[in-house]
């Protein structure tokens, strides 16, 4: 293909992380991609542990007849001439674009929302459920920049993205793939979201995120997954999903309702997501604050199922302490902790899923800080009972850099994080106490049949986290983990193979690229 798209992502012109890589390929670095993938990706992780609560009934309740009071005597703003049309035919009390919203017409619109649904993709292995009861592990979205294979901080590319792509769909951690897992900055912006949905596409046979950020990119986003999924299974299946932010207080504007009608319309998944940075957007105060989020949600919800009744949606929330010294997000603080426990009580009073942030951290580097306020992220969404661990995979500063080191660290410890969730299964005990009463006192159990039977499943086994002695340590080159973690990324990266497409859709979806550039001025004017 000639144009303005086929340079970007023919073989020709990949990176040289990209290129250094593939040269070192072969026999080793196949078989090196085929180990990290020798877990299987988990398709429906259900939870066998009880949630944490951090409020008792009582307590929740005050805050839900709060978010209603909010709702309906403050009301939201709906920054949008079809959605504020939509209310007024629904009976909303409208004032310019300020809604306000009577208790029992807004749950019951809520009432309409499937507790469960399943999402899908060209491969039937890759389906899970999303649901009240499960855990979904989704990549990280948004970087602007990479700490990239070599540890080096730079703005994204298209192929950093392709890269992140490869390993979401090669480490077993991951069930969605990020979409805009990171930005690839060397395309012009009006024609990114193309290239960043045909990546998920292509890269990946994995359900994925799709761009909302207005009409035209959602658009695009049904149409390029309609010419790889068929628009008559895309109708009857979800294989994309569609993050909608909203403007906290209280605000839910045009360009993330246009984004929400076109994925509602086309039977895909939407994530309503209010942003809160407690005490910037926030009151200072945590139960405050949760009945601000919860209102802002439940209109948003609520308008969903105004927009089509039965339409597949999580309760999203994105929530972050705010440094009164600097304003800068503060990530794994025990408000954030508190706000998880409780959002998820809300979700669960109305019957449904919802999602918490996994990995974030405001490290500048992949360094203690950022495993020690990841660690606290992962903990706090799982004991909460989170149902898309959304974020789950390379994400510092706050966002704005998406770590290849820390994306692979981060996929293990979804892992590691999914076995927390399942809780204890009692389907050994008892050949276990047969064990015990074979042993006795101090004997051991390593060579015991019950110990030779179970012991490659019984423990869960990191594979980058290190158990060696000091000195085993130091013949082994004394790597710390980001240094262990790139060369795992190059190794799978370097074995890493397209999932397999029918050449026809490739030509199709690559054509369509092509097309949609040509019509689209690459200019932000």
């Amino acid at each position: 293909m000639t144009g303005l798209f086929a340079p970007l992502w023919e073989n020709t012109m990949m990176d040289t992380d990209t290129a250094v890589i593939r040269r070192r390929g072969g026999r080793a670095s196949v078989v090196a991609a085929r180990e990290a993938e020798k877990r299987p990706r988990v398709s429906t992780i259900k939870y066998g542990i009880r949630p944490v609560e951090a409020v008792t009934a009582e307590q929740l309740e005050r805050i839900h007849q709060a978010s209603l009071a909010i709702l309906r005597e403050i009301g939201i703003e709906f920054r949008d001439e079809t959605a504020i049309q939509q209310w007024k035919e629904a009976g909303a009390e409208v004032q310019g674009q300020r809604v306000r919203l009577d208790g029992e017409m807004l749950m019951h619109l809520i009432s309409k929302a499937p507790s469960r649904f399943e999402m899908t993709s060209r491969d039937p292995s890759q389906r899970f459920e999303i649901a009240p009861d499960t855990m979904t592990f989704g990549a990280m979205q948004g970087a602007p920049n990479v700490r990239d294979l070599e540890g080096v901080r730079r703005a994204s590319t298209i192929e950093d993205l392709r890269n992140m792509n490869r390993l979401t769909q090669m480490l077993p951690g991951f069930h969605i793939a990020g979409g805009f897992t990171c930005e690839p900055t060397d395309i012009a912006v009006p024609w990114r979201h193309l290239h960043i949905n045909h990546s998920s596409l292509v890269e990946t046979n994995m359900p994925f995120f799709g761009l909302t950020t207005g009409k035209q990119r959602a658009d695009d986003s049904i149409a390029m997954g309609q010419i790889v999924h068929g628009k008559a299974f895309m109708d009857q299946n979800a294989v994309m999903m569609g993050h909608v932010s909203g403007n906290s207080p209280l605000v839910w504007d045009s360009t993330m309702l246009e984004g929400l009608r076109a994925f509602v319309e086309a039977n895909q998944v939407v994530l309503l997501s209010p942003f809160v940075l407690g005490a910037a957007n926030t009151p200072a105060d945590i139960p405050a604050t949760i009945a601000q989020l919860n209102a802002e949600a439940l209109a948003a919800l609520a308008y969903t199922q105004l927009v089509r009744p039965g339409a597949k949606m999580i309760y999203g929330q994105y929530s972050v302490s705010v440094s009164m010294r600097s304003g800068a997000p503060m990530s794994g603080m025990p408000e954030v902790t508190l706000i998880n426990a409780v959002i998820g009580q809300m979700a669960r009073r109305y019957g449904l899923p919802w999602r918490t942030t996994a990995s974030q951290s405001s490290a500048k580097t992949f360094d203690a800080q950022s495993g020690y306020e990841s660690a606290i992220a992962y903990m706090s969404g799982a004991s909460a009972g989170a149902n898309l661990m959304m974020h789950a995979g390379g994400w510092d500063e706050a966002g704005l850099v998406c770590c290849m080191a820390k994306f692979v660290a981060d996929a293990e410890q979804n892992l590691l994080i999914e076995k927390y969730a399942q809780g204890i299964s009692f389907e050994h005990f008892d050949d276990a106490l047969e064990a015990v009463r074979r042993i006795g006192p101090g004997g051991h159990y390593l060579g015991d049949s019950f110990t030779l039977k179970r012991f490659k499943d019984a423990f869960f086994a990191p594979e980058i986290l290190d158990y060696l002695s000091y000195e085993q340590w130091k013949v082994k080159g004394s790597k710390d983990m980001a240094q262990r973690c790139r060369e795992k990324a190059k190794s799978i990266i370097a074995g890493y193979e397209q999932p397999p497409m029918d050449p026809a859709v490739r030509e199709e979806l690559d054509a369509y690229v092509a097309q949609r550039q040509e019509q689209i001025s690459p200019s932000l004017a």
